[in-house]
Parts: C-alpha cells; sequence; structure tokens
C-alpha cells in the first residue's frame, strides 16, 4: 500500500498507481498525474483555493490522515510520522523528506522543526550504517567524494548541501547540485529558499545579514556591483555627516564639558537655525534604514537571480568548449562553478578597511579642525 492507492486523478479520472508520476498542488495538496497537471497547466481544484470547498485529504475521526477510501476491512489508514528514520514526512502532502529539510521537496510546504527531547528511543538495527559512512559508498558525489571514514566518539548529523532539496531538480532552468556548487559554503539555507521562491514565485525571503551588514554581505557573496553601490551611499552617508557635523553644528558647540555639549545641542535644536542640518541627518539615516531594510526582503531574489544567471553562463561556456570532443568536462566544469562563486573574505576585509580609513579621514578633515 503506497500513500496515495485508491485515490483517483482529477484530470484523466484514473486510478494511481505505486508506480505513477504524481505530483501535488502546492496551495491544497490535492494529487494529480505530472502529465495531467501539465495537460491542465494548474490544479484542477484551483476555484475552490481559500474557501470552504478546498480540497483536503480525507481524515479519520482521530485527525490521522485517511490513506485511500474504506474497504471491506475498514478505513486504509497510513498514520505518516512527523519523523522517522528515514526522514520527515510533509504534513500536507504526505511525501517523505530528508531529515534536516526545513521545506517539503514536493509542495514547499514548511516543516515544522523536530521535537529531539519527545523523540522516542529507537534501538539501532544491527546493520545500520552511520551517515558518513554511507557518504564514504558514493564515489560519483560531488559533495562526498571521499567521505569521512574516520572515528568520531559524537555521532554529529551530516547536513545535506541541498538543504533537502531533491537532487536531479531545478531551480529556473538549473541543476540544483551547479548551484550548490556555486553557491558553497552555506548552500543548506540559500538552495530551499531559492527551490521555494522558484516553486510559489515570490520574491521576499528575509535574510538577517543582508538586513544588518548589507554591502559586507553582497561583497562576501561577490554581488560586486550592488555591493560597490551601497558602500558608496554608506561612504556618502558618512562624509555628508562628518561635513554638516564639523562645519555647521560643533563650532557653535559649547566644548567645554559633556553637559555643556548637550545642553548647547538641545538649545541650537530648540532655536530653529540648524533645523535643516538637522532635517538632512535624520533624512540619511532612514534611507540608510530603508536600504538595509529593502536587502534584507529580496537580498535572496537577488541573489538567486545573480547565481542561477552566473551557473547559466558557465554552463554554456562549457557546453560551447565541449562540442565535438569526446569525454566529459564535469570535473571542470565543477571546478570553474566553485571558482566563479562562493564567497569572498578579501573582499570584506578590503571594504571594511576602506570604511575605517575613510571614516578616519573625514573626521580629521571635518570633526577635529574647529
Amino acid at each position: 500500500m503506497f500513500f496515495y492507492e485508491g485515490y483517483i486523478c482529477p484530470v484523466c479520472g484514473q486510478k494511481f498507481k505505486e508506480t505513477d508520476d504524481i505530483v501535488t498542488c502546492p496551495e491544497c495538496g490535492a494529487p494529480h498525474h505530472r502529465e495531467c497537471w501539465k495537460k491542465e497547466g494548474r490544479c484542477h481544484f484551483s476555484a475552490d483555493h481559500g474557501t470552504p470547498r478546498q480540497w483536503k485529504r480525507p481524515e479519520e475521526p482521530s485527525g490521522v490522515p485517511n490513506a485511500g477510501p474504506s474497504s471491506a476491512n475498514g478505513p486504509q489508514v497510513a498514520p505518516p510520522p512527523a519523523q522517522d528514520r528515514n526522514g520527515r514526512v510533509c504534513p500536507r502532502c504526505g511525501k517523505t523528506n530528508v531529515e534536516y529539510a526545513e521545506f517539503c521537496s514536493y509542495c514547499g510546504q514548511e516543516l515544522p522543526p523536530a521535537d529531539w527531547k519527545s523523540a522516542p528511543f529507537q534501538q539501532t538495527p544491527p546493520n545500520y550504517q552511520p551517515p558518513y559512512q554511507q557518504y564514504q559508498q558514493q564515489p560519483g558525489n560531488p559533495y562526498y567524494p571521499g567521505g569521512y571514514g574516520e572515528y568520531s566518539p559524537i555521532r554529529m548529523p551530516v547536513v545535506d548541501p541541498l538543504g533537502g532539496v531533491p537532487r536531479g531538480e531545478t531551480i529556473d532552468g538549473e541543476k540544483v547540485e551547479d548551484i550548490a556548487s556555486f553557491v558553497g559554503p552555506n548552500s543548506a539555507y540559500y538552495l530551499p529558499r531559492f527551490y521555494k521562491m522558484a516553486k510559489t514565485g515570490s520574491r521576499l525571503s528575509w535574510n538577517w545579514p543582508a538586513f544588518l551588514i548589507t554591502p559586507y554581505w553582497l561583497l562576501y557573496r561577490k554581488q560586486y556591483v550592488a555591493g560597490s553601490i551601497v558602500l558608496a551611499l554608506d561612504m556618502i552617508k558618512t562624509f555628508l555627516n562628518a561635513f554638516i557635523m564639523g562645519t555647521f553644528l560643533y563650532p557653535q558647540l559649547d566644548m567645554s564639558s559633556t553637559a555643556s555639549m548637550y545642553q548647547s545641542m538641545m538649545s541650537l535644536a530648540q532655536s530653529g537655525k540648524l533645523t535643516i542640518y538637522f532635517a538632512i541627518l535624520s533624512l540619511m539615516t532612514v534611507i540608510s534604514l530603508l536600504i538595509r531594510v529593502l536587502f534584507g526582503l529580496i537580498g535572496n531574489a537577488l541573489y538567486r537571480r545573480s547565481t542561477v544567471k552566473k551557473v547559466k553562463a558557465i554552463r554554456e561556456k562549457f557546453d560551447g568548449a565541449s562540442a565535438g570532443q569526446s569525454g566529459g568536462q564535469d570535473g571542470y566544469f565543477r571546478q570553474a562553478l566553485m571558482q566563479g562563486g562562493g564567497v569572498s573574505l578579501i573582499l570584506v576585509a578590503i571594504s571594511a578597511g576602506i570604511v575605517w580609513f575613510a571614516q578616519i579621514l573625514f573626521q580629521t578633515l571635518f570633526l577635529y579642525t574647529f
């Protein structure tokens, strides 16, 4: 018995077989034959989405999803566990995902975090192989070419570089394995988000580093144009801030003591003589915050578009170079992806040094000359 045994495709009216290629609607989870889905181009029940009539999997009174229609021996029930040794089951479509997946690879549903404390103890089978030994037997896997193989007193979980996205899938027409090679470090974070955005069409996905350290995150991920623009805007803000403070505000402050400085600053603000300069400083702060919020929201989408574009360019270059040649160039292609992508700590260090030098220079020119 499989998960959709007894169910009927709403398009062709045929019962599902275990060997059928079945896809589920990302909105309601209704199963379709892949060819039937392509034929209609949408979910057969799309008109009912968001209404009480929306398709849902039949449930038993106990709340356990029913695997199919009732039979002479009672309803056929398939209680999918939230997590087992083979992976995690999606609560929407019932498909099994890898153990550490954040999103369902079939319908895009966000999977709930695993409850490690309440998980029942499972006796390890006699022939069970730990993950680091399993990957050792995959010589064709580019992410685990030689495996670990060494003794470890603590069994650490092996993180899937694809973040739970199944191998063989594509993101905007490019293989997820190629995108993972290009992204490099922390690909397990980015690939599920790229995959979900590609499936749903959404461009919003919050990224904390893109919000907190916008120019450095962009340059770290080799987003040269966007990173340079944001860094230049930060430099202009630093310059204008030092210029206004050193030329118009500080010369009119009583710097004999800290209390006197704050008192004279309050007097200037209340008098309204320098309102325009205070407004400019406030406006620059608001603009800087809005830029950071914008990149926090769309940073992943921009990085995904740039990544796919560069992966496609590298692949087309290698496809053209290998035309008419015998033998594959997969190793060189993989190396080109890792060299063209990845991250750059050198750019982060250089940009941080430039910002530090500019701050010292502006302070010397404007803040310490009055």
